[in-house]
């Protein structure tokens, strides 16, 4: 109660622009004081709204790649599904058995190539065959990468279509697809 009546007594005895100039002092510290909380608060707000987009985005993230772990898993199984069901799947025996059905003419006898997958993978190996055609049209290639497609066990690894320079209306093909297959126990297998 003695600071407040010192104060009071203190201001009653001020000359009047003296008094103004304190009142306008008071009155700027007063002003920069809450600028200066304000500036605080707001620099927090945006540090804590940064913060919490930061973890949203990165939770998407996670959630995304569980959603493909997902995808993969259930790919793997069906990966799986149809390597036991016909363990020992030949693609050239396919393909030559599917080239047959539909008649193609000028088909190149078809190279066979093992090779691992891009990624070193511990179960799989990829099984290529290449194709090369010298006289077909366009309806045959569709035919052929229809029937192709419609078999879940193989998959177009590479298409090159080239107009053929002998026959006016027709193309040369090149293609390559492939398959999975389980890797063999020892690597004297595969060769």
């Amino acid at each position: 109660m003695e600071l407040f009546n010192k104060i009071k007594n203190f201001i009653a005895h001020l000359e009047q622009k003296e008094f103004y100039k304190y009142s306008g002092i008071l009155l700027g510290v007063l002003l920069a004081l809450v600028m200066a909380i304000l500036y605080y608060n707001y620099s927090r707000v945006n540090f804590w709204k940064k913060q919490i987009n930061k973890i949203n985005d990165e939770r998407e993230e996670i959630r995304t790649i569980l959603e493909k772990d997902q995808q993969v898993l259930s790919q793997r199984a069906e990966v799986n599904t149809m390597l036991t069901e016909i363990p020992d799947f030949k693609i050239d025996g396919y393909f030559t058995t599917l080239v047959g059905k539909l008649g193609f003419i000028g088909a190149q006898k078809p190279t066979t190539e093992v090779r691992s997958s891009d990624r070193e993978d511990p179960e799989y190996q990829e099984v290529l065959l290449t194709a090369r055609f010298d006289t077909m049209n366009m309806k045959q290639l569709s035919e052929l990468l229809d029937e192709i497609e419609q078999n879940g066990r193989i998959y177009t690894k590479d298409l090159e279509i080239i107009k053929s320079k002998k026959t006016p209306d027709a193309i040369m093909v090149n293609l390559t697809i492939a398959t999975l297959q389980r890797k063999p126990e020892n690597t004297e297998q595969l060769q």
